[in-house]
Order: structure tokens, then sequence, then C-alpha cells
């Protein structure tokens, strides 16, 4: 009778793989997207805020026909959908999201962008008014909180992505890297503008992620409800050992 000694080692084995569970659920919940519904898999702007000035709009849109103009256009790269500019009149179009930077690691970006400019060129105008003529372009910064959600000047503390005069008219799926790790410890605005007064310009955005890869130093640390999960795992295969050899030794 009682337990061989196989199995009192996969006791202890089974134990031991509890206790590494709970390390890698650790290690791999310290990488964590900033971004919420980056993709606009939800088909809608959860997540996300959006201002206009003046016609036309931001759009989660899918398929390859825009939803204002009717115009033709690519189908969203990632997923059903993505989000576009459109319009029938000149406006001003600004989307974003606040991310909360964490205090450590890197944090490291990508996005994928393209675009339709039916106008014969790019106009950089000073600002973002859709009342500045001509006034044809498209830009992604990082902005503070507490900025003017339309600036171009105070409050943009990194540009990520401009367009420019003399830049092609349309712009196929390109991916967009960018790093936020200068910004631990603070929140931070990801802004998408466009402007358009001189003709169509669909401007889209798909598959915006910001991972947070915290130090391993501190992502390998488990908390106390960790710490639970492994003094259980060992209590139940010490117990497992003991309950093993009273068998074998009443035998």
């Amino acid at each position: 009778g009682g337990y061989s000694m196989r199995t009192i080692y996969a006791r202890l084995i089974c134990s031991f793989l509890v206790l590494a569970v709970v390390f890698a659920a650790n290690i791999a919940s310290a990488q964590t997207d900033l971004v919420e519904n980056g993709g606009f898999e939800t088909g809608n702007f959860f997540g996300w805020t959006v201002l206009n000035d003046g016609g036309g709009n931001w759009f989660v849109y899918s398929g390859t026909t825009m939803p204002e103009s009717g115009n033709s256009f690519l189908s969203p790269p990632v997923g059903v959908f993505a989000a576009v500019t459109d319009q029938t009149s000149g406006g001003s179009h600004v989307l974003y999201q606040d991310l909360v930077i964490p205090g450590g690691g890197e944090v490291l970006c990508t996005a994928i962008i393209y675009y339709q400019n039916a106008a014969e060129d790019f106009f950089t105008g000073p600002d973002l008014s859709p009342l500045t003529s001509p006034n044809q372009q498209a830009r992604i910064d990082i902005i503070s909180p507490d900025a003017d959600p339309f600036t171009v000047s105070a409050g943009v503390l990194l540009n990520i992505f401009q367009t420019q005069p003399g830049d092609p008219p349309t712009l196929d799926y390109t991916a967009i890297d960018f790093d936020l790790s200068q910004f631990a410890g603070s929140t931070v605005r990801f802004r998408v503008a466009e402007v358009d007064n001189v003709f169509f310009f669909n401007f889209a955005i798909d598959e915006v992620s910001c991972i947070s890869d915290i130090a391993p130093s501190t992502a390998s640390i488990p908390t106390l409800g960790e710490w639970g999960m492994i003094a259980m795992a060992g209590v139940l295969g010490i117990a497992g050992y003991i309950v093993a050899r009273r068998r074998k030794a009443a035998a």
C-alpha cells in the first residue's frame, strides 16, 4: 500500500509547476498596451475623443467606400475597422487619446497610417484652422493634455508624423514607430490631426499600440497574493509527501 516514490515526485513537480506559472504570469503582465481600442475594432471611438471645426468628421469605417464623400479608398489594413477623415466641405479634425506612461521601463509604440489627397499638393498652414487658406495637411503629435487640442506649437511635446509640400498624393499602408519612454511617470496626449480646405483628403490610422515594458527587476517580484499562491503550492507538496510516507510506513 501507500504512494510510490514516483507519486511523491509527481506531487512535488506539480507544486513547482504552480510556482513557475505564477512567476510567468507576473512577468507577462508587465507588458501592457497603454492604448485602448487602438484597432477601432469596437466599431466606434470607444477610448478616443473626436473634435471637429468646420465640415467633415472622423469616422470608424470598413470596406472601401468613404462614409460621407463616397470616395473609393483602401480597406482597413488589420481587422475589420480603422479610423479615417472624410468630408464634403473644408474642415479640421482631431482624434486623440490620453496615455498614462508608467514610471519605469520602455514604452515602444507603433501605428499604421495611409492617405489619399485629391488636392494638387499639401499645404502646411501655420495652424490647423480650415479658415487658413490654403491648409491641407495631416500630422501626429504627442501633446500636453492641458494644451489646445488643435495646437501646432505650444504644448507640442513630440512630432511623430507630418505631411509636407511635395509629398506624394497617396500613401499606402505604412507602419510608423515611436518611443514614449522619455515621458515616463506622466500623462501625455496622442493626437492625430487633419485639415483640408483645398480638396478631398482622406487620412486613416489603424493598429495604434504603445507597449509598456516594465523593468524585469520590478516585474519578477510577486505580489502579496502571488506569495500566498506560492506558499499554498509548497504546503500542498509537503502535505502530499508526508501522507505518502505515512501510508508507506503503515503498509
